[in-house]
């Protein structure tokens, strides 16, 4: 046993010796008074008393009365006569019980006087109990005469009178104020302790329910005791009663369920019908009192509560029977000693002949509390000895396999750097082989673009046609995995604005209609009527992108049937637009539904069949959406179609309109520069610039462009760089060297390969415009067709390209 253990043990042994000798001492008192109360002692039972109207009636003590209906308060007049055998002086008159106002009268003189406010709260406790000394001049030898009033605003009582010496009177007071108040505020005190601890260690394990139940029923048996011996209540004396009797069935409640759960009877129902009879006290209470039949129902109650305990302690004993343990035996003993002194108390308390009888019921319920207390405690140290036995075990257990953890940990590390050192070496790879793959197919783009601009046979035009298509096809497949990763480097930045989206949805639909109709299918487009000053809010770029993805993958699978696009304004201009994407395809099965939108899934595709796509339209839609925060969603059912979901912010803001582009016009004696260190896409570049009537000023780094420019005595209107370039130079440090040389404002284009996060990353922190390889040649055509607008002078004519820097 723990030392723990053995000192809860030790104070709970230290309490029920203090509790015995409590009973004790007062058990001795009352036997001492007892000694002398034969000789000299005389109790006044019989006595008259005064109606209001002026007759006499003789009564018997112990004597009530109510208020009546109406009447503000209730007053009774007592008297009797007594006659003194010896001396005169040292004699006191004790009542043992009085409830309500008191004025005392010795042989028509006051001795005490307290009906100052009859409504006033009447005493409690220990003012209940009063000892008044009898004044020896005021005393005869006979015929001395004793008038009590009584008055109390809801009702009084009187309980027997007594006569004698007044150190023999104060020991009677004495005593039972010990049993009465002082005695059951001490165990009133112990036993909420008691149920304050079990409730703390319910509350450290709450999935023990029988320590809160034991835990609440004991702290409410300590309150309801203290409440009882209070010398003042809180609430009105027409309160006090209600709660105070709704309280003490509450406490003989729970100490039910808990006794049936100690028992091992779980009674769900029968447990919920005592609560909620618990619940229903305090009205059935108010309403009886409210009729007058207080006292009945209070007894009824009593009945209720007797019947109710004796019906746990049958459960209790026949467990008890079964086990037969030492547990068991004591809690049986302890639960009928509490619950016989309990139906004693009943019984005094209901054919009563004192306003304040001795209640013994709180004095066995704390052996009783006590007892349960030590077993539940008792038990929950020996379940923490297990635990920590356990703990103990488990703690060797974990040190035992520490050392072949860090044995793993070291083989797990080795293993982790051999992956990440594979990784670095299969990203390089891919960079190496993306870039490798770029340059030839951007050689070959560059010289079919020149070949188109030669005149060629039909047969030569068609082998060049589908020359092309393959270029495009590649094109687009290296350019979705560098839209990919750019998303992934971070260099999409969405570019919000006011846009039109009704002519973005109309664009969309005159572009993919030609498609559509290729395909046989019906292509339409709906935008819904909205304010004309309500717009969209977002990228139109990026928005443009998504929705294109989005019709492209439903021509792509729809085989017959309808492609519908629509766009309605919900909510006002504090709404969204709802753009809808429908197709009456396969649909989409369940288990799909989320990889639809991986990189390269096709469903339906498992030989990957190229005119079916790459699989990356629907991964770029979600990164998209994601990185614009649009809220997407997929509704399919397979046999019927497919419909994609998605919500733009609309706004109130203008739109702002772009001025329109004027006629560039042609690209002769336009001077280029080309950086390029691979010699087939060099020759291909200069090939195509030449055909456009450029200037090309070609080499492997910017310090070989420079010296062809310084041999022909030229400068150039632009500059068009490779990103990677021999012996670790890079395109942006070969334009840096020509701005030095040519100026800040020289126009510069990047071309390259690199399709790696932090190569994109790098050019798009760099700030200038870029595309990957292969380039298409009218993308090319198009951004020196926006140098040379820039490089004519203001006849429209081009500047003479001279060796002087770029104004």
């Amino acid at each position: 046993m723990t030392p723990r253990c053995r000192s809860l043990r030790a104070a709970l042994g230290g309490l029920l010796v203090l509790v015995l000798a409590l009973m004790a001492q007062g058990v001795h008192a009352a036997a001492a008074v007892r000694l002398d109360r034969a000789d000299r002692v005389v109790v006044v039972s019989d006595v008259e008393r005064i109606e209001p109207d002026g007759t006499v009636q003789p009564v018997h003590l112990f004597d009530q009365a109510q208020a009546g209906a109406g009447a503000p308060f209730v007053e009774r007049r007592y008297r009797f006569d007594f006659d003194l055998s010896a001396g005169r002086s040292g004699w006191a008159l004790y009542l043992s019980g009085v409830r309500g106002h008191l004025r005392i009268a010795l042989n028509g003189q006051v001795l005490i006087d307290t009906i100052t406010d009859p409504l006033g709260p009447p005493p409690r406790a220990i003012n209940v109990l009063r000892l008044i000394d009898l004044p020896p001049h005021l005393l005869r030898g006979e015929g001395n005469r004793i008038e009590i009033t009584v008055r109390g605003g809801s009702g009084i009582s009187l309980s027997r009178v007594t006569l004698g010496p007044q150190q023999v009177l104060r020991d009677l007071r004495d005593t039972k104020a010990f049993l009465m108040v002082y005695g059951p505020v001490v165990v009133s005190a112990v036993i909420g302790c008691l149920g304050l601890s079990v409730l703390l260690i319910w509350l450290r394990r709450p999935a023990e329910p029988i320590y809160g139940w034991f835990g609440i029923a004991s702290v409410a048996w300590g309150l309801h005791t203290a409440w009882g011996v209070a010398p003042r209540t809180i609430l009105p004396v027409s309160h006090f009663y209600v709660w105070y009797g709704s309280l003490y069935f509450f406490v003989v409640i729970t100490l039910t369920v808990f006794a049936l759960r100690f028992a091992g009877y779980s009674w769900r129902r029968f447990e919920r019908v005592l609560l909620c009879a618990a619940a229903l006290m305090p009205p059935l209470y108010y309403v009886a009192q409210a009729l007058g039949t207080l006292p009945a129902v209070d007894i009824g109650v009593r009945l209720v509560m007797v019947t109710i305990a004796f019906t746990a302690l049958s459960a209790v004993v026949r467990t008890a029977w079964v086990r037969r343990s030492t547990e068991s035996i004591l809690l049986v003993v302890a639960g009928i000693a509490a619950a016989g002194l309990g139906l004693r108390d009943w019984i005094v308390f209901t054919f009563r002949d004192d306003s304040l009888p001795v209640q013994l019921a709180p004095y066995a319920g704390l052996p009783f509390v006590a007892l349960v207390a030590w077993f539940l405690i008792d038990r929950f140290v020996r379940t923490n000895e297990s635990l920590e036995e356990l703990n103990r075990e488990l703690e060797q257990r974990v040190q035992a396999k520490s050392a072949e953890l860090v044995t793993a940990l070291d083989h797990m590390r080795a293993a982790r750097d051999w992956a990440e050192s594979a990784n670095r070496a299969k990203t390089g790879f891919l960079a190496a082989a993306s870039h490798d793959l770029r340059q030839p197919i951007h050689a070959l783009g560059l010289y079919m673009a020149a070949l188109r601009s030669r005149p060629l046979d039909d047969a030569a035009q068609d082998i060049v046609r589908r020359m092309d298509g393959s270029v495009a096809a590649l094109d687009s497949l290296f350019n979705a995995l560098l839209d990919i990763s750019r998303m992934d480097a971070g260099a999409v930045v969405p570019q919000r604005r006011a846009f039109d989206i009704a002519r973005l949805i109309h664009r969309l639909a005159d572009d993919m209609a030609s498609e559509a109709a290729e395909r046989g299918l019906r292509f339409s487009a709906r935008v819904g009527a909205a304010p004309q000053h309500v717009t969209a809010w977002s990228d139109p770029v990026l928005l443009e992108r998504v929705l294109r993805n989005l019709i492209a993958n439903a021509l792509k699978y729809t085989h017959s049937g309808a492609v519908l696009v629509s766009c309605r304004l919900r909510g006002g201009a504090r709404g969204v637009w709802r753009v809808e994407v429908w197709d009456t395809g396969p649909g989409i099965p369940e288990h799909e539904r989320e990889q639809v939108f991986d990189e390269f899934y096709q469903g339906g595709n498992p030989e990957r069949d190229r005119r079916s796509g790459l699989g990356l339209g629907l991964a770029i839609v979600r990164r998209l959406t994601r990185l614009m925060q649009l809220p997407l969603a997929l509704h399919t059912r397979v046999g019927h179609g497919t419909r994609f979901v998605l919500d733009v912010l609309a706004s109130e803001q203008s739109v702002e309109e772009g001025v329109p582009g004027e006629v560039l016009g042609p690209l002769a004696g336009l001077a280029i520069g080309v950086v390029e260190d691979d010699v087939e896409v060099r020759d291909a570049m200069v090939t195509l610039l030449r055909g456009w009537g450029c200037e090309a000023l070609a080499g492997s780094d910017s310090d070989e462009v420079l010296r062809h420019a310084a041999a022909r005595a030229l400068s150039v209107h632009a500059v068009v760089a490779d990103l990677r370039l021999r012996a670790g130079h890079d395109g942006l440090q070969a334009v840096a060297a020509l701005r030095e040389h040519w100026g800040a404002a020289l126009p510069a284009l990047i071309v390259t390969g690199d399709s790696a996060p932090d190569r994109v990353r790098m050019l798009q922190d760099s700030g200038l415009p870029w595309l990957a390889k292969p380039v298409a040649a009218a993308r090319l055509r198009s951004w020196l067709m926006t140098v040379a607008a820039g490089a004519r002078g203001p006849r429209g004519l081009m500047r003479r390209a001279e060796n002087a820097p770029w104004p």
